[in-house]
């Protein structure tokens, strides 16, 4: 490679000498026909042009060509591949975020004032240490020949308060000015140098923006106008929305706490309430189709239980499906289908049997009927509306089963057989059946809630009504007060309470959200 690289210097010295020669023979040349041109006295004015076609063009030598001909190990130069090109460049020297805040804040140069200067404190030069200017106003301004306060009756009394202007001092500085001009007026005139009428009195004129105007066209009616060759704008309609969703999650607590020596007794428990509640609903037209998913559970500590700390007071599973045709106004054609169980296991107090698990026992009921419903905003309130559903089914259907047959099976309503005197597990009855809900929003943070169910066979009543009262603390936060009665007159009675009217009430406070 070397031999290559010194053979090209050599052969480049080699073309420049030859260049220089031919130049110098050039020069001689062009001298004799300058000699030549003066003797003949022909004086020319232009140098002919040498025009040169495609064809001469193409037979100059390529001296890249003539390198690779004397010297085979001649290779045209390659490009530098990216890690030689890394390594060649120099690193430029970069300054953090933090050394360039710093820097542009000392090369800033309003940062030469404090923060809390005011424009008084930015005056460099006092007027009166300036070349003084005669004004022209000989006379004083505040010249009077007269008191015009005289003739006024002056009172005794001084006033209590003194009042004083809020640039009392400036106007006493402006006073101190006004006297030390007319002194140096009075008695040193030959120190004014300058007038007004030697200071110069640029006339600002304003420059006139002339916008381009166009002729206005004259406009030609040829026909009269037709409204109805006009298309109406299109109207916006936003997209329906025809199934809506709904869904309520509260988590709560609640704690009573009685001391042993209480003269009426009791025990200490602490509740766990948690109610999940989901709805989807369609509405389109004539056809109306609801659907509820609701699950709570009560959970409470069992301290006169042996066995288990805790136990299970309410649980409850149940789905909801109302399928309805219009029929007129607010009322609607329906099928109603409810399917209701419990997730957990409920044991009975310091024994392990067992009186209600999951599908032990759960119960079907089908129903054909109407619904009224009714949905109310009033007018006067923001946020306070009613909404109320009814479903009548005259014609009704009820299936229990239970899966376990060592539950016990009468708390729940199961018939006894004769012949073997033990209850059945399963159950079906024909009847009636009414399902009404009703929620009822007072305020945007209070709200009522009233479920009611009736189901007769004509032999047997079974009915369940629910009121829950919610006030809202916050949007995550809130108490409740939920009662809830049921009735059933196929349960057998209990000896430390005699009615077939089961009672359960609540007090709580815990976690409530909705969307």
């Amino acid at each position: 490679m070397m031999k290559g690289y010194s053979a090209c210097v050599l052969l480049g010295l080699l073309s420049m000498l030859h260049f220089t020669t031919k130049a110098q023979e050039s020069n001689i040349l062009t001298g004799n026909a300058i000699q030549q041109a003066s003797q003949a006295e022909i004086i020319t004015d232009t140098i002919p042009s040498v025009n040169l076609d495609d064809k001469n063009l193409n037979k100059i030598v390529d001296i890249r060509s003539q390198f690779e001909k004397q010297n085979k190990t001649y290779s045209a130069p390659s490009v530098p591949n990216e890690s030689l090109l890394r390594f060649l460049k120099k690193d430029e020297l970069e300054l953090s975020e933090e050394a360039l805040y710093w820097a542009h804040l000392v090369r800033d140069a309003s940062t030469a004032f404090n923060e809390n200067m005011t424009f008084k404190d930015t005056i460099i030069v006092n007027p009166l240490f300036m070349p003084i200017v005669f004004k022209g106003e000989v006379l004083p301004k505040d010249l009077n020949f007269f008191d015009p306060n005289s003739l006024k009756p002056k009172s005794i009394l001084k006033p209590l308060v003194q009042t004083d202007t809020i640039f009392k001092n400036e106007l006493l500085n402006r006073k101190i000015e006004d006297l030390a001009y007319q002194y140096v007026q009075n008695n040193y005139p030959t120190y004014f140098r300058y007038s007004l009428n030697d200071l110069p009195k640029d006339v600002i004129k304003p420059k006139a923006i002339k916008k381009t105007t166009y002729e206005d066209l004259p406009l030609k009616i040829e026909n009269e106008a037709s409204f109805s060759d006009v298309d109406a704008p299109v109207k916006f309609i936003p997209e329906r929305r025809y199934w809506i969703s709904h869904f309520e999650s509260a988590i709560q607590f609640a704690q009573n706490y009685i001391s042993p020596n209480w003269h009426k007794g009791g025990v200490s428990t602490l509740n766990l309430t948690n109610r999940q509640y989901f709805v989807y609903n369609y509405n389109k037209d004539k056809i109306q189709f609801t659907n509820e998913l609701e699950w709570k559970t009560n959970l409470y500590t069992a301290p006169k239980d042996t066995l288990r700390d805790y136990k299970i007071g309410d649980d409850v599973f149940r789905v909801h499906s109302n399928f309805g045709y219009r029929a007129f106004n607010k009322w609607y054609y329906t099928f109603d289908a409810t399917f209701q169980t419990q997730l957990f296991s409920n044991y009975q107090e310091n024994t392990n049997n067992i009186m209600a698990a999951l599908l032990a026992p759960f119960s079907v009921n089908l129903g054909l009927g109407m619904k009224y419903d009714l949905n109310k905003k009033f007018a006067n309130k923001r946020h306070k509306n009613l909404t109320m559903s009814i479903n009548l089914a005259p014609l009704s259907y009820t299936f229990m089963y239970s899966i376990d047959k060592d539950i016990d099976l009468g708390r729940h309503g199961f018939k006894k057989d004769e012949a073997t005197g033990k209850f059945n597990n399963k159950l079906s009855q024909f009847g009636s059946t009414v399902n009404a809900t009703a929620t009822f929003q007072f305020n945007r943070n209070v709200s009522w809630y009233s479920r009611f169910y009736y189901f007769t066979s004509y032999d047997r009543i079974l009915g369940e009504f629910e009121n829950r009262l919610t006030m809202a603390i916050s949007r995550f936060f809130s108490t409740t007060i939920s009662l809830n009665l049921r009735y059933d007159d196929a349960v057998a009675k209990n000896e430390d309470f005699d009615s077939y009217l089961q009672i359960n009430e609540l007090l709580s406070f815990g976690f409530n959200y909705k969307w």
